[in-house]
């Protein structure tokens, strides 16, 4: 069994070698249990250095597309936008297969939520411009207007 604590200490390893092996192991725990992992490794997030968060971050993106319920599940919560960044760099890194879930927060009532996926769906640009062109026509409100803007970023206007 991999011990986690040690993984997390071997983040701040001077030797990228050992920072890079620490990933893989937690990604590696990470893609056999996934529901337990994540959120373990999303609690490191906060008291992390930015270096240390970018590799939380990078082992997130190594356990696969199957973590995006759990990663929307904390972004629908999480009312820091600097982790909120960790969260839309490791869903944008799952390119289409994020977009649905990513759009979906737009309806959201956390405005950081909201604002995170605006900016990965906009990091995604062609990827997500369908998705975004079929929100900015839908009935709800919210995710209309956040569609529009997004879609804005993009610098499209027409649609």
């Amino acid at each position: 069994m991999v011990n986690l604590n040690a993984c997390f200490c071997s983040l701040n390893d001077e030797s990228l070698e050992v920072r890079h092996a620490a990933v893989d192991a937690i990604a590696e725990v990470g893609r056999a249990a996934p529901e337990k992992i994540v959120p373990i490794v999303i609690a490191e997030m906060p008291d992390a250095t930015l270096d240390t968060r970018w590799y939380l971050g990078r082992s997130l993106v190594k356990m696969g597309p199957g973590i995006i319920p759990i990663i929307l599940e904390y972004a629908e919560i999480e009312q820091n936008m600097d982790i909120q960044k960790y969260y839309g760099a490791v869903l944008s890194s799952f390119g289409e297969d994020a977009v649905p879930s990513l759009i979906s927060l737009f309806s959201s009532t956390n405005p950081t939520a909201r604002g995170m996926a605006s900016a990965a769906l906009e990091r995604l640009e062609a990827k997500a411009v369908p998705a975004l062109v079929g929100a900015a026509n839908g009935r709800d409100q919210q995710v209309k207007l956040c569609a529009e803007l997004t879609l804005a970023k993009l610098h499209i206007f027409e649609y």
